[in-house]
């Protein structure tokens, strides 16, 4: 049966160069942006160890050498952190593919700037449960408290199946928010590609035009540090919700 054994590497999206977060991105990584003057990556991490994640591939491009000198191998926060350095241009898609060699065989898979706490373990029964190669997380924005008010990106029909994608978020019949936080099996990406593909436009659509992508539901709340604002609200949040950012096991040193 799966478990959340199964899942035990998670693969982070954190390669691109975050232009509305200037000028805090001049110099840092968006995952790296302050939050309370520490990194939001130590809170997605934590949250992530919280779950039952043992080890991290981080996609790394735009200053890779901060996520670097900062986590190393994560032997200090108590977690096994690894990167897969592409170019600051690449694609999603194509930083998956640059990466290959280091995927296990299934993986949670995620984007940098989203915080969600994880529950993995309910995750992989629905994966389980649905049998598709990949499920991606699909948020219910009953209240309108999505990245973009009460405007859905993708349509899940009644047996959790996501049926379409729709980034103009003006289609008909979208009842949901794809905030990632994906279950993938390694299988649906094709090491031989060679281009700078979108894994959200190249792999995800396809999948899901073939009725191969599930969604795990939640009306569980996530947020984003896509600008200044929302990461001032993320501030909030961490104070109110109580959120804490993984603690080092040892002395940093300088």
């Amino acid at each position: 049966m799966t478990d959340r054994q199964n899942f035990e590497q998670a693969v982070i999206f954190a390669g691109g160069r975050g232009e509305r977060l200037r000028p805090l991105t001049d110099t840092l990584p968006k995952p790296m942006a302050p939050v309370h003057g520490r990194p939001f990556s130590d809170y997605l991490i934590r949250a992530l160890a919280a779950a039952g994640i043992r080890r991290v591939l981080i996609l790394v491009g735009y200053k890779a050498e901060k996520f670097m000198d900062y986590y190393a191998d994560g032997a200090e926060f108590g977690i096994n952190i690894d990167y897969s350095l592409g170019q600051e241009d690449d694609q999603t898609g194509r930083r998956l593919l640059n990466a290959f060699s280091k995927l296990e065989d299934r993986f949670l898979l995620l984007y940098g700037d989203n915080y969600w706490p994880v529950p993995l373990t309910g995750m992989a029964a629905n994966y389980a449960r649905l049998g598709r190669p990949v499920t991606t997380t699909v948020f219910s924005n009953r209240h309108g408290t999505g990245e973009y008010g009460y405007e859905n990106n993708v349509v899940v029909s009644p047996d959790w199946t996501v049926k379409a994608y729709d980034k103009s978020r003006k289609a008909p019949g979208l009842n949901g928010v794809d905030i990632g936080f994906f279950l993938v099996d390694k299988r649906v990406l094709d090491p031989r590609e060679t281009g700078n593909i979108s894994f959200e436009e190249s792999i995800l659509s396809q999948l899901a035009a073939q009725g191969r992508l599930g969604a795990f539901l939640t009306e569980e709340q996530y947020y984003y540090i896509t600008s200044l604002e929302s990461l001032s609200r993320f501030e909030q949040v961490v104070v109110q919700k109580g959120f804490s950012p993984m603690e080092r096991k040892t002395q940093h040193g300088s």
